[in-house]
C-alpha cells in the first residue's frame, strides 16, 4: 500500500512540472523573466524559482541572466503577422505544391500558421470545397471565396491567432476531412514536427486524427529549429512537404519514415 508521504511527492512533483511549463510559455511569449516577480506571481521562493531557471537552461529553453532569465532566441515565439514576412517566398513555392494535392470537393483542414495561410491564399482561388480551420485570419481569407468554410471555435491565442483548447479539440470528433495541413515551428533533433505551443500541439494531434491524409508544410529553415511540443512521429503522418533545397541529409532521414514532397522554386520547371 502506498505511504501518504508517496502521494505528497507525487503531488509536489506534479505541480513543479505544472509551474516550470507555464515559466517556459511566459518566456517565449516575453522573452525575459525576472525571479522576483515571479516568486510573487507563483507564491513560491526565490530560491525555488531559481532551481527553475537552472532547470529550463539544463533543458535549453533558457539563458540565466542577472536577476532572471532570458529565452534562448530561437524559441521565442514570433506573432503570426512576423511569421508571414519571414520566408515568403519559400513558403509560396510550398502552397503551390500543397494545393496541387487538394482533390475538387474536398474536405480540407488547415491548422494556424504563416504557412498554412500561403495555402489558404491558393485555395482561396478554388471553389467547391469545405474548409475547416481554427485560424482567425485563415476563416477571414477563405470567407470571400466560393467554398463552405466552418470556423472551429475555442480560446484564441492572441499570438497566432488561432482557436485553442477543449471547444476546438472536440469540435474535431465531428469532422471528417480528405486532406489536412498542419504547419510546424521545427523539427530539428526530433522524430516529428513540433510546435512552441502544447495547446496547439494538442490540436495538431486531433487533426491528425480526423482526416485521411495529414501533411506538414514547412520551409528549409525548420530543419535548422525545434519546437517545445512534438505533435507527430513522421510515421503518423502523411507526409512532409518542403523547399528542393532542403538540407539533402535530413530529407533523405525523414524519407526513411514517410513521403517527403519537394516544391520546386517559382519559375523553375
Amino acid at each position: 500500500m502506498k505511504s501518504a508521504g508517496y502521494d505528497e511527492d507525487i503531488m509536489k512533483k506534479s505541480l513543479t512540472a505544472d509551474r516550470r511549463n507555464k515559466i517556459a510559455r511566459i518566456l517565449m511569449k516575453e522573452g525575459s523573466i525576472k525571479v522576483g516577480d515571479l516568486s510573487k506571481r507563483f507564491g513560491v521562493s526565490t530560491e525555488t524559482i531559481r532551481k527553475d531557471i537552472i532547470y529550463l537552461d539544463e533543458e535549453g529553453i533558457a539563458e540565466k541572466s542577472f536577476g532572471g532569465a532570458v529565452a534562448k532566441s530561437d524559441l521565442v515565439e514570433q506573432t503570426i503577422d512576423a511569421k508571414e514576412a519571414t520566408h515568403s517566398g519559400e513558403k509560396s513555392d510550398l502552397a503551390v505544391k500543397a494545393a496541387s494535392l487538394v482533390k475538387p470537393r474536398s474536405a480540407v483542414i488547415l491548422d494556424t500558421g504563416s504557412t498554412t495561410k500561403a495555402i489558404a491564399k491558393q485555395l482561396v482561388l478554388r471553389e467547391g470545397l469545405t474548409i475547416f480551420t481554427n485560424s482567425l485570419s485563415i476563416a477571414l481569407l477563405m470567407a470571400e471565396s466560393d467554398n463552405d468554410v466552418y470556423m472551429i471555435g475555442g480560446k484564441i491565442r492572441k499570438s497566432s491567432k488561432a482557436a485553442i483548447g477543449g471547444w476546438a479539440d472536440q469540435a474535431l470528433d465531428s469532422i471528417h476531412a480528405d486532406i489536412a495541413f498542419l504547419g510546424s515551428d521545427g523539427f530539428y533533433g526530433l522524430a516529428g514536427p513540433s510546435t512552441l505551443s502544447y495547446s496547439e500541439a494538442e490540436f495538431k494531434k486531433r487533426v491528425a486524427e480526423a482526416a485521411d491524409k495529414v501533411y506538414t508544410a514547412a520551409d528549409k529553415s525548420k530543419f535548422q529549429d525545434a519546437g517545445l511540443f512534438a505533435y507527430a512521429d513522421w510515421n503518423e503522418i502523411t507526409g512532409l512537404i518542403t523547399n528542393e533545397d532542403a538540407p539533402r541529409q535530413m530529407v533523405d532521414e525523414i524519407r526513411k519514415s514517410t513521403e517527403v514532397i519537394l516544391a520546386e522554386k517559382s519559375g523553375e520547371a
